[in-house]
């Protein structure tokens, strides 16, 4: 016996192809939109990276300017304390002399010479009188 092949069965196999077609096509097309839409994405993830990058190199310029500054602030801080330091003696000297200290309780009580302690006295003495 010979098998025959249903009559019916190029019109399956057409149908079938015509259907595997539009899936394919289908398919193609959603991938295509979403290949879109990634590319849209793409697009502004790198606009803000590009932002974010610019306002980090400003954040980073700012640091340094306030570090700078920092540096410069410590730098006279630190010369004012040695101004400060090598002036208290002088200081505590002329409050003394205004209070009426003798030259030898200066060189006693603030350690500067008799030379010293008789300008100051004789200088702040003399503001005091005019």
């Amino acid at each position: 016996m010979t098998e025959q092949w249903p009559i019916y069965l190029p019109s399956v196999l057409f149908a079938a192809s015509v259907l595997l077609l539009g899936l394919t096509l289908w398919t193609g097309a959603r991938t295509r939109r979403r290949q879109g839409e990634q590319a849209r994405r793409l697009e502004a993830l790198r606009h803000e990276l590009r932002a974010l990058t610019t306002a980090a190199v400003g954040v980073g310029e700012r640091v340094l300017e306030v570090e700078r500054r920092q540096r410069r602030l410590a730098e006279r801080q630190d010369q004012m304390d040695l101004y400060d330091s090598a002036y208290q003696p002088y200081d505590q000297a002329i409050k003394l002399v205004h209070k009426g200290a003798s030259v030898e309780q200066l060189v006693e009580i603030c350690g500067l010479n008799r030379g010293e302690a008789e300008l100051i006295r004789m200088l702040h003495r003399l503001d005091r009188s005019a």
